[in-house]
């Protein structure tokens, strides 16, 4: 009879635990299904799939190494519960089977990888880039949901306050604070700018007022800041 171990994982500790119980579920049926033994089980709570750097997964794979010789599949859910990282994922994979000769069976989506068969290979490879596209949406996000939360909120997002703002306040509710001093710099800036007045001008009244800011287009990037009409209008 053959033999299977699993693998099984949710990536955020808020989710329910039944989303383990529903890939053991279904890793269940296929063991029946397929009359193949299960030997062990390993489970990561609340790791993310972008590194297999993950305690239980490290089990697994030291479990591999001893053990091997006893094992002929390892069964997950669905593929991006093994990695979310396509190349990674598919060089492991890889290696279980010719080193190992072990297959890879992701139970939902019905793929028993082969690196040897054409088809099976391109259906693996084609769910890991699907998963890790769908990575990278969640980041991206992710990253533009607290940027506008924050936005709303009047907090300040950037690492540096821009000309004319002191930043106030501890990291997580940190917001911007007009400096007096810095915006009439910069009133001085946009209204010579308006009133025609050559740009090399302006750069060299700005610096003797106390533009301290580097660079060479260092006067140009305050005319593209957003928050410019409070210091002007004030």
């Amino acid at each position: 009879m053959k033999r299977a171990i699993r693998y099984l994982r949710f990536s955020q500790l808020g989710q329910s635990n039944g989303s383990i119980e529903r890939q053991e579920l279904y890793t269940d049926q296929w063991l029946a299904f397929n009359d193949v033994t299960l030997i062990d089980t390993f489970i990561d709570r609340g790791k993310s799939a972008r590194t297999f750097d993950r305690p239980d997964f490290n089990k697994l794979r030291e479990f591999i190494t001893k053990h091997h010789s006893s094992v002929d599949y390892l069964l997950v859910d669905q593929l991006d519960r093994f990695s979310r990282d396509a190349g990674e994922a598919m060089s492991l994979v890889k290696l279980l089977q010719q080193k190992y000769n072990i297959q890879i069976v992701s139970v939902t989506e019905g793929i028993t990888f082969d690196y040897n068969t054409p088809g099976s290979f391109f259906r693996a490879g084609l769910q890991l880039l699907l998963a890790e596209e769908d990575n990278i949406n969640r980041s991206i996000k992710v990253k533009g949901g607290i940027y506008t939360a924050k936005a709303k909120e009047g907090r300040f997002v950037y690492k540096n306050a821009p000309f004319g703002y002191t930043k106030q306040g501890e990291r997580k509710d940190r917001k911007l604070i007009i400096n007096e001093s810095e915006a009439k710099i910069v009133r001085f800036i946009y209204n010579s700018y308006l009133g025609g007045t050559p740009l090399y001008l302006i750069k060299e009244n700005a610096i003797s007022m106390g533009f301290n800011r580097k660079g060479n287009m260092a006067v140009e990037r305050v005319f593209n800041k957003s928050r410019i009409c409070r210091l002007v209008e004030r």
